[in-house]
């Protein structure tokens, strides 16, 4: 389901007759008000007019919410997302769900407009009764109340920020799904469903937003915001502007350790640890000049299908001139290398460029490390919390190998 721009504002027509047009849009409130009364009487008949036990009536409306996460994620999955080459299918993918995806943030389509649902909703009524006779009266109020809050999650995963922490990752699923690859991540009110199929979003596709262009501008220090400070190590951002593109991501890591440049020198050359203290790195060679201070590292990211590998080539450069015991600064930018070539099958990421500047702080040392990436197609609040936790496990893991090492 690709379109040549997705539109943040303004909605699709999809008929000409301005009366069939508004049976296509309609507000949670009215959907709510729709149902809310069926679910009432619905529970309130099996228990008063069919004498069933509260307990039988619970686990019934409790098994039918969960079975709407399945229906929901098989729905979106194999009927909104099928894919025909046949005009009519087209048209009625496009109608059922594909404007949608064109416009995600037109309001009017985030529910099931009332006639299509109503039609929907008494279909599959009859079905439950088919199935289980009057247990349908307890078991469809528990699969519409399922529907309704997916439906409010779905609303307020496309008209608000997640009002809560622990709910961030479904918003970050969902719009992953519209904004980075929508052959994953169907689950909306749930990723149970994600996780079982394997269509889950993988965090490290965004663990590498690790590119700079060599033309950046750099801005005070004074710009930089604080935003993850932990375990003894803070972590800052900043963007700033560059030739030719909105702006760019520069990130900055600031922790001590009871350590030396020598050391720090040691581990950004060892082969054998590189893969220890960086994320998501599954090959990590160094390859040495004639110039003592100078050396190359080849980088190899494992990223989970369907992205693909992603690899990265960097040229390191000592500064003698600034050399001592805990007092250094070491250099690093894309480069290219004949023994480590760009291959078809893995992505070469380029133009990375960053610095570990190293201080005495007496009796320990300070590392303030920087990298500056571009922006991400991602929105921010999607990729930001990805980018930091990366950064700070790879600062981590740096530092405890720098310590255990005295």
């Amino acid at each position: 389901m690709k379109f040549e721009k997705v539109h943040n504002k303004g909605q699709a027509t999809l008929f000409r007759s301005k009366y069939l047009e508004a049976l296509t849009k309609t507000h949670p409130a009215v959907i709510f008000g729709m149902y809310l009364p069926v679910i009432g009487y619905m529970l309130y008949y099996s228990y008063a007019g069919l004498h069933y036990s509260l307990l039988r009536i619970i686990l019934t409306y409790l098994a039918a919410l969960f079975s709407w996460t399945l229906f929901e994620y098989a729905a979106h999955r194999y009927i909104f997302h099928w894919v025909s080459g046949h005009p009519v299918a087209k048209r009625m993918v496009y109608t059922l769900h594909g404007n949608h995806h064109e416009y995600p943030r037109d309001r009017q389509r985030l529910f099931m407009p009332p006639v299509p649902s109503v039609i929907i909703a008494s279909f599959l009524f009859a079905v439950f009764y088919l199935l289980s006779g009057k247990n349908a009266l307890m078991f469809f109020p528990g699969f519409i109340s399922g529907y309704l809050i997916y439906g409010s999650m779905h609303y307020a995963i496309h008209a608000w920020a997640p009002p809560f922490r622990w709910l961030k990752p479904l918003w970050r699923n969902h719009h992953l799904h519209h904004y980075k690859n929508d052959d994953l991540g169907f689950g909306v009110s749930s990723t149970l469903w994600d996780r079982v199929f394997r269509t889950m979003f993988s965090v490290a596709v965004l663990l590498l937003l690790t590119q700079l262009p060599a033309s950046a501008h750099q801005l005070s220090d004074g710009s930089y915001k604080l935003v993850k400070q932990e375990k003894n190590i803070a972590l800052y951002e900043r963007w700033i502007a560059a030739s030719g593109m909105e702006s760019v991501r520069e990130v900055k890591a600031v922790f001590t350790v009871k350590s030396d440049v020598r050391s720090v020198t040691q581990l950004l050359r060892s082969q054998e640890q590189g893969t220890n203290w960086n994320a998501h790195v599954k090959m990590y060679r160094v390859l040495l000049s004639s110039d003592s201070n100078q050396w190359t590292t080849y980088l190899k990211y494992k990223i989970p299908w369907p992205f693909g590998d992603q690899d990265c080539c960097l040229l390191y450069r000592f500064n003698p001139h600034t050399a001592g015991e805990r007092h250094g600064e070491i250099t690093f930018e894309s480069t290219s290398s004949s023994l480590f070539p760009v291959t078809a099958d893995v992505s070469r990421i380029t133009g990375t460029r960053g610095r570990w500047l190293m201080e005495d702080t007496g009796g320990s040392m300070k590392i303030t490390y920087t990298i500056t990436t571009n922006r991400s197609k991602v929105p921010r609040w999607v990729s930001d919390p990805i980018v930091r936790n990366n950064l700070f496990s790879t600062m981590d893991d740096f530092r405890s190998i720098l310590e255990k090492q005295r």
